[in-house]
């Protein structure tokens, strides 16, 4: 499709959101592709004279440039702000010591300080990242619209996510909601990058300023140019630039989590944070495998041990697993992979 097809689509998708529900939230990250999804919904408000509620889940370890342009989104008129800075427990790929960085922990010297836009205390709200989104949808009191700047194209699993489970009268681009009556939403689940940024730059609209960052200093790889938290299992490798796209904040995430520095000298070698070459030392990936469960420290060995114990003993999931042993990743977060990433791919662009 067309720029102005996929634009005319995504319009005629929240006009007919806003046809059916009275209560719509924009889940905004930061990132451009819900940006995106924000001011095409926020622009359907307007004409309605209708309000919206942008919900930010605010992890505490995100980019100066993504805060700013949250703030400029909860500042918008017809927005009701649910911007929430509320303990949260999340994972550190970068320290097997220090497994947890709670978020907005109670007492705990944080990066920057709390906005006067957001809310504070939730009570009765799980601690843990994933398992906040379906609480929040269940304490709705009315049907809701929920509306995800999700893309398609960005992997396999989200084009699942979006084509095979069709929610709302038979929509292919919606999902049901964890509350009942209630519905997920993504009306850009067919745009590309550069319908992305075209509708940005047409529009001149406020977008987070680390994607310029990135794109001097890398280039324009869209699977690299990725804003979330620093430090989970799928973006530590973000901390190895930090210092040159933000360095107040990589000095804030030095000071308040361990593992940070290591990480931002060492993740793109493939020494400590990755299993792209079996080291010399070890005849097979089961053998070095088995060496990190016995020497490396921390608790959560165990949880390995109970995992990997219902797996086989082949030498492409002893690579898999020692790469979830290497980055931290004891909740099974990125799972063990049965295919490979070349197969991964044929099946997507076979289905596109």
């Amino acid at each position: 499709m067309t720029t102005a097809n996929v634009l005319e689509a995504a319009r005629s998708r929240i006009a007919r959101i806003f046809d059916h529900f009275d209560r719509v939230v924009v889940s905004v990250s930061g990132g451009k592709d819900s940006q995106v999804a924000f001011c095409l919904a926020l622009d359907e408000a307007r004409r309605r004279g209708r309000t919206i509620e942008a919900f930010f889940l605010d992890q505490e370890a995100e980019y100066a440039g993504t805060v700013a342009v949250i703030e400029w989104i909860m500042r918008q008129p017809n927005v009701d702000p649910r911007w929430l800075q509320v303990p949260l427990r999340m994972t550190n790929a970068t320290s097997f010591e220090h497994v947890w960085m709670h978020a907005w922990g109670p007492g705990e010297e944080w990066m920057r300080p709390k906005s006067s836009l957001a809310i504070h205390e939730m009570p009765g709200a799980p601690d843990r990242f994933y398992d906040f989104f379906p609480w929040y949808e269940k304490q709705a009191t009315t049907p809701t619209a929920f509306i995800v700047g999700l893309r398609s194209r960005e992997s396999l699993t989200r084009w699942r996510a979006v084509a095979t489970n069709a929610g709302f009268r038979g929509w292919t681009w919606s999902t049901k909601a964890a509350h009942e009556g209630s519905f997920r939403f993504y009306p850009v689940f067919d745009w590309n990058v550069g319908d992305v940024w075209k509708y940005l730059a047409d529009e001149r609209i406020p977008y987070n300023r680390i994607y310029d960052r990135m794109f001097m200093l890398r280039g324009g790889n869209d699977r690299t140019m990725r804003v979330s938290f620093l430090v989970h299992e799928q973006s530590f490798r973000a901390v190895t630039a930090l210092q040159e796209l933000e360095p107040e904040t990589y000095a804030a995430l030095v000071k308040r989590l361990r593992g940070v520095h290591a990480a931002a000298l060492y993740a793109d070698e493939g020494a400590m944070f990755s299993a792209r070459s079996l080291p010399k030392a070890f005849p097979t990936w089961k053998a070095y495998r088995d060496h990190l469960l016995d020497t490396t420290p921390g608790e959560m060995t165990a949880r390995y041990r109970k995992r990997f114990a219902k797996m086989p003993d082949d030498d492409a999931t002893c690579k898999e697993q020692v790469r979830q042993i290497l980055t931290n990743d004891w909740e099974n977060n990125v799972p063990i992979r049965r295919v490979s990433a070349d197969k991964l791919r044929a099946l997507w662009w076979d289905r596109l």
